[in-house]
C-alpha cells in the first residue's frame, strides 16, 4: 500500500474492518472515528481543533483539562479515555459539544467524508 495521502492507512484499516465484519457492524466504530478524525484534521481544521483539542472546560484554579468534546462524545468507542473526563460533566457541556459536533459534521459533509462507500 504505497500512497502519499495522509489518511490512506486509516481508510484502509476501516475498509478492511468493514470487509471482515460488514459495513453495519459496530465492531468498526473505532476505525470509522479514527478515519473521520484524519479527514477532519486535513479538511476542517478549525472545526477539528474545536472538537479534538480545545479543553472541555477550564478546571478551577487554572491549568488544562485533558478532555475535549471528542473525549466526551466518543467515550462509547474509546472507554479507556473515561478518566480524562471531569467528574462534573453536565448537560451544559453536552449541549456545547453538540454544537461543535454539528459544525464538524457540516464541514465533513461538504467534502463527502463519512458517506457510505
Amino acid at each position: 500500500m504505497e500512497s502519499n495521502h495522509p489518511c490512506e492507512r486509516v481508510s484502509f484499516a476501516r475498509t478492511q474492518c468493514h470487509a471482515f465484519y460488514g459495513i453495519q457492524n459496530e465492531e468498526c466504530v473505532r476505525e470509522e472515528l479514527t478515519e473521520k478524525r484524519c479527514y477532519a484534521e486535513l479538511l476542517c481544521r478549525r472545526e477539528a481543533v474545536r472538537f479534538y483539542y480545545e479543553p472541555l472546560r477550564r478546571p478551577r484554579g487554572g491549568g488544562d483539562s485533558a478532555a475535549s468534546c471528542s473525549t466526551l462524545v466518543e467515550i462509547f468507542a474509546f472507554p479507556e479515555n473515561k478518566d480524562r473526563l471531569p467528574d462534573n460533566v453536565d448537560n451544559k457541556d453536552r449541549k456545547h459539544c453538540r454544537g461543535i459536533v454539528h459544525e464538524l459534521a457540516k464541514c465533513l459533509s461538504k467534502h463527502k467524508v463519512g458517506q457510505r462507500r
